[in-house]
C-alpha cells in the first residue's frame, strides 16, 4: 500500500511545483487554476493522488512572512500571501510555500495531485509546515535565543498530528513533509524516520531518517529571475555559452562530485564554470551575465 502511494506521489510532485514556479514566477494565483477542490477525478487515465492538507494555524506557516497578521486561523486561497520578492536565498528553499499553494488551489485542472476535503478519502497527508521558513527566520545561525521558537513550532506541530488518528493509523507513514533546507526540523527529524520528507540531498541525515527508499528529492527554486526577452527565431543560436554554473565547487563529503565536474567540463570555450558563493550582490551579477544555453543546478 505504502509503496504504491510512494511511487504516486514521486509522480505527482513533478507537476505539484509547476515549473512557472521553479524559473520565478512570484504570484502564486496566478499560476494556478481557480480552487477544484475534489473527492476524485480522472487524470489522463489514471486516478491523480488525493491529497488532504492539514488546516494549521498560520504561526506555522504563511505566518512567519507576515507578522502583521496574528491571526491563527487556517490561511485560505483568497488570502494566501505573495511570496516577497526581497526574500534572497530564503526563495531557495521555498518550496513548501509553493506545494501549499498549489493544494490551496485544489491542484489544477489536469493535475496528476488534487486536494480532498475529507481524510477518509486521502492517499496522502500533507504537512504545510515552513520548517525551512521556519529555520532562516527563527535563530539561523543556530545558537540564537529565536531557535527556541523553532523549536518550539516543532515540538507543538508534533503534538497536533499525534492526536490524529491518521498519523496513528499509519505511523506518519503517509504523511509528507517539505524540508529542502538541509537544517530544516532538525530538532525533531528523526521523529519522522518512517514519512515521506522532501528534500534536496541527504548530505546531513542517517540513512534510517532520509533515504531514497521513502523521500522526494526535489529541485531548488530559483533565485535569479527568468529572462524572457530572447528573440522566438534565435533562441538560442545567440546564447554563445552552452553551460553556465556559479557556485561553491566544495560542499559536502569534500565536494567529490563538484569537484569531478570541476575536471570534466575543463578547457571547454562554450562552459563558464565558476566557484563563488551565493550573495544578494552575485545574485543580481548573474542577471547580467551574457546568456547561456543550460544553467547547471548542483
Amino acid at each position: 500500500m505504502f509503496g504504491k502511494v510512494l511511487i504516486s506521489f514521486i509522480t505527482a510532485l513533478l507537476v505539484f511545483i509547476p515549473c512557472s514556479i521553479l524559473i520565478g514566477t512570484l504570484d502564486i494565483r496566478s499560476s494556478y487554476q481557480s480552487p477544484a477542490i475534489v473527492a476524485a477525478t480522472s487524470c489522463a487515465d489514471d486516478i491523480p493522488l488525493r491529497v488532504y492538507m492539514y488546516d494549521l494555524p498560520r504561526r506555522f506557516n504563511v505566518g512567519m512572512l507576515d507578522h502583521r497578521n496574528t491571526t491563527e486561523a487556517p490561511v485560505t486561497a483568497v488570502d494566501y500571501p505573495l511570496w516577497p520578492d526581497n526574500s534572497g536565498l530564503k526563495r531557495q528553499h521555498s518550496v513548501e510555500y509553493w506545494m501549499m499553494g498549489s493544494l490551496l488551489n485544489g491542484g489544477g485542472n489536469g493535475s496528476e495531485a488534487v486536494r480532498v476535503l475529507d481524510p477518509e478519502h486521502a492517499d496522502v497527508y500533507f504537512v504545510p509546515f515552513f520548517s525551512s521558513l521556519s529555520f532562516n527566520t527563527h535563530g539561523h545561525h543556530m545558537t540564537d535565543p529565536e531557535t527556541q521558537i523553532d523549536r518550539q513550532l516543532q515540538i507543538d506541530l508534533m503534538g497536533l498530528l499525534r492526536q490524529s488518528k491518521y498519523w496513528q493509523r499509519s505511523g506518519g507513514r503517509d504523511h509528507v513533509f517539505p524540508m529542502t533546507h538541509p537544517n530544516a526540523f532538525r530538532f525533531l527529524r528523526d521523529q519522522l524516520n518512517e514519512s515521506i520528507q522532501v528534500v534536496v540531498d541527504f548530505g546531513r541525515y542517517p540513512k534510517r531518517v532520509s533515504n531514497l527508499n521513502k523521500d522526494v528529492v526535489s529541485p531548488y527554486v530559483h533565485v535569479v529571475d527568468s529572462y524572457i526577452d530572447d528573440e522566438p527565431h534565435d533562441l538560442y543560436e545567440s546564447r554563445t555559452t552552452l553551460l553556465f554554473f556559479r557556485g561553491r565547487t566544495h560542499r559536502k563529503d569534500k565536494g567529490i562530485v563538484r569537484a569531478k565536474f570541476t575536471k570534466i567540463l575543463a578547457g571547454f570555450d562554450d562552459v563558464h564554470y565558476e566557484r563563488s558563493f551565493a550573495t544578494g550582490e552575485n545574485i543580481k551579477l548573474e542577471t547580467r551575465l551574457p546568456l547561456a544555453a543550460f544553467l547547471m543546478q548542483l
